[in-house]
């Protein structure tokens, strides 16, 4: 019998460990599996053609709420062409609800309830030698016409069990790619899965050793963890950083690499600051999930935790220089417009390096889904099951929010806006002010239904802040903080890259008739060629001069950006280098 998994992954550099670990599992008695990934966002037809011509026997896929509707699109054209081939579903999203799934998607043979391993083998087994497979526990399957279940509860398999994911080589250069270390999580979130599991099961530290190990031996830099709180037990979390430490360390370019780990806030402590202190910088980035600071919201969803209380470690991590993503869900219970504004803010004061701001998805089989209507929750009926309104929270105010993370993506987790973002948002009472009147200022203009290049959105935040000037909206723009505003949009300018032009905007008039002068390009050359950046920037001994030129920029500034003291007011000089897609601003101090 010939096997086909498939994952139609969020993106194409993702990687999809459930079709790993499932095809470690039955490659012995089933040596001709296959595995196959895709994106989202591939072409289906093709997708449809490739899954025709492996010609397998069973194909299983890997559903998620992101990717279950374009599966099955898929399997929906593949069914009228392959009668006799069985397609099997498995993951969270089908899960939960199997009867009425297999109900609603005639082209579906059977799905695999919970976790997949073991599981999917023995209905692999009872369909080869063409028996019922009643006795296979933790599965919905299609007999006949009629659908049957069996809820068998399956006992949960240690970590250390399971098979190694990784055996096969494989070149995972440029890939993200996904590993655990448990299973399970020590929280009860109401709008999770997880809450549907008891315990937490750990895999032994030297077992995810040989995992790294082989990982980095084909090519992954970018490592993430599944592990719902990596840090729920201290002792094992650490013991996991240590091997990343020991492993990486034996490779060149032991710098390139990075894990991503999901940790709860409230669990950390002075120990783990100490640990921080003395861990390679970049090596590990951590994804921390506020979801809310509204303490009524987190009670309803039992997730309490106090912001105010460990956020001093989010502080002191900044400072040792760990990057930092939090997270924010919109659209919980009892969360109002202005609790949200103020958790929003409360998140945005400590400077992630990422505010992720999701969405509430009323996830099947999670507690917020039963009790979704006593808390007013309408959500698309349809995968991912967004959130549409709440008893406190109407759509319109949805929508405006949808607006409101789309550009808080575009200007502050792009890194791009550093400086002007500061700048601009002493003009607001709050950071949630700003970035939500921008945001209506850009769905006013159109501006939404078009991608714009990068570049653009420089023209679009002046735009803004030019209009409050003109109408007098904001009382604090002035013709006093008008110059600064510009120089931090003209410094963000030149960090994103070597510009070749410069927008009139971005120069006052005298700069602009200064710039065509003979003296300022002698002031320009001169900087360029003066031997204080020999030790600033060590690469300048091994160009010349035109390979100077091309990769540096001069720029004169009225006011010096990277400075709080009593000199930042006063007018400057930078250089900017640009290498290896990155620039650096070095500040002219003369020689």
């Amino acid at each position: 019998m010939r096997i086909l998994l498939v994952a139609l992954n969020a993106k194409y550099i993702h990687t999809n460990l459930a079709l790993r670990y499932l095809r470690e599992d039955i490659c012995t008695e089933y040596p001709n599996v296959l595995i196959k990934e895709y994106s989202i966002n591939d072409n289906l037809d093709r997708i449809a053609g490739e899954i025709f011509e492996a010609k397998a026997d069973v194909v299983g896929f890997s559903c998620y709420i992101w990717n279950l509707n374009e599966t099955m699109a898929v399997i929906r054209r593949l069914h009228p062409i392959c009668p006799n081939v069985r397609f099997v579903l498995g993951g969270p999203e089908v899960s939960f609800e199997a009867e009425e799934f297999l109900t609603e998607h005639s082209e579906v043979d059977a799905l695999v309830i919970g976790e997949g391993e073991r599981i999917f083998l023995e209905l692999l087994k009872a369909w080869q030698k063409n028996i019922d497979p009643s006795n296979v526990p933790g599965i919905a399957w299609r007999r006949g016409e009629g659908i049957m279940l069996n809820s068998s509860q399956v006992k949960p398999l240690s970590l250390n069990d399971l098979p190694f994911p990784y055996a096969k080589d494989e070149d995972f250069t440029g890939r993200l790619v996904y590993v655990e270390t448990t299973r399970g999580c020590p929280f009860n979130c109401q709008y999770c899965l997880s809450s549907t599991f008891q315990g937490v099961r750990f895999l032994e530290p030297e077992n995810f050793r040989r995992m790294f190990r082989q990982l980095l031996k084909n090519g992954a830099r970018t490592v993430k963890f599944v592990d719902r709180t990596f840090n729920a037990n201290k002792r094992h979390a650490l013991k996991i950083l240590d091997i990343v430490r020991e492993e990486s360390a034996f490779f060149a370019d032991s710098e390139e690499i990075r894990v991503h780990c999901e940790m709860a806030g409230d669990l950390f402590d002075a120990e783990w600051m100490d640990y921080f202190r003395n861990y390679p910088q970049g090596l590990v980035q951590l994804e921390i999930g506020v979801q809310s600071t509204h303490e009524p919201t987190l009670k309803i969803v039992s997730r309490p935790q106090a912001f105010e209380d460990w956020k001093k470690y989010i502080i002191e991590m900044k400072s040792i220089g760990i990057p930092l993503h939090l997270d924010l869900i919109a659209g919980l219970p009892a969360e109002n417009w202005i609790d949200f504004r103020t958790s929003f803010n409360d998140v945005y004061k400590v400077e992630p390096d990422m505010l992720q701001l999701g969405f509430l998805k009323v996830l099947k089989g999670s507690g917020l889904r039963r009790q979704s209507g006593g808390y007013g929750l309408l959500f698309m009926p349809d995968p991912p099951y967004t959130i549409l309104e709440t008893a406190v929270l109407s759509h319109n105010e949805l929508l405006q929010l949808h607006r409101l993370e789309s550009i808080l993506d575009k200007y502050y987790n792009s890194g791009k806006f550093r400086y002007t973002l500061r700048e601009v948002l002493k003009l607001f009472p709050t950071p949630f002010d700003f970035y939500h009147e921008f945001a209506e200022f850009w769905h006013k203009q159109e501006w939404f239904g078009r991608q714009w290049q990068g570049k653009a959105l420089f023209e679009k935040i002046w735009e803004f802040i030019r209009c409050q000037l003109e109408i007098g909206v904001n009382e604090r723009i002035d013709f006093i903080s008008w110059p600064k505003i510009r120089d931090s949009l003209k410094f963000d300018f030149y960090l994103w890259e070597r510009p070749s032009v410069i927008p009139d905007y971005l120069q006052d008039e005298d700069t602009l008739e200064m710039e065509k002068t003979d003296q300022w390009k002698r002031i320009q050359e001169t900087i360029r060629k003066d031997a204080c950046w020999e030790p600033i920037i060590p690469e300048v001994k091994k160009m010349d001069r035109r390979q100077w030129n091309r990769n540096t920029a001069v720029v004169h500034f009225m006011s010096d950006l990277q400075r709080d003291d009593e000199a930042a007011a006063e007018s400057c000089w930078y250089l900017f280098y640009y290498q290896h897609g990155k620039a650096t601003a070095c500040r002219y101090e003369g020689s």
